[in-house]
């Protein structure tokens, strides 16, 4: 069912392309199926675990886990969360915000080196988002320039965001987990 989504509905949403996979799925464009919506509903990207994965409490578990993860968050460096679902035993589903823009691993591939003010806009807005996951219990355990994404900044017109992706392996700590020394090297 992941490779042939295109066109098909999924919960209040219809699937418009696929823009990317990964290990445990996939991730499509779609748009909300809102009623009376003059251009057919809000852009999202919808994230579908693999029907294999599906039929694993624990793949399912960790999968949801993305979705506490970004709930717990929200900052303006983390996609936004906005829905999740479980249709059937085989589709299991997040629903997130479109994002235009393009990935840091694409942007150094493409351009090669950031300038140097880009590179600490870039490292600066990273800390903050860590900084406020860290403050909400969350350790990301999965950066890398793959999974950030350079958009413009609305409250910066001219300027980018970097937006943090994929906490599917983050930890999410409570209580007396979320002290300093347990969340050193070896910890996680």
């Amino acid at each position: 069912m992941i490779n042939a989504m295109e066109g098909q509905r999924l919960g209040g949403y219809q699937i418009l392309r696929k823009l990317g996979e990964g290990g445990m799925g996939a991730v499509y464009e779609a748009r909300a199926l809102t009623p009376g919506a003059p251009d057919g509903g809000e852009r999202v990207a919808v994230k579908v675990l693999r029907p294999e994965y599906a039929r694993n409490q624990a793949m399912v578990d960790r999968f949801f886990n993305e979705a506490r993860a970004l709930h717990r968050v929200d900052h303006e460096g983390t996609v936004a969360m906005l829905d999740c679902g479980l249709l059937d035993e085989e589709t299991v589903y997040l629903v997130m915000e479109f994002l235009e823009g393009q990935t840091l691993k694409d942007r150094l591939r493409d351009g090669g080196a950031l300038e140097r003010q880009t590179a600490l806009n870039v490292i600066w807005q990273l800390a903050g988002t860590l900084a406020a996951a860290h403050e909400k219990g969350i350790i990301h355990r999965d950066l890398k320039p793959d999974n950030v994404m350079l958009v413009a900044d609305p409250q910066h017109p001219g300027h980018e965001r970097a937006k943090l992706l994929d906490f599917g392996i983050a930890k999410l700590l409570s209580g007396p987990e979320m002290t300093a020394e347990n969340t050193g090297s070896g910890a996680m």
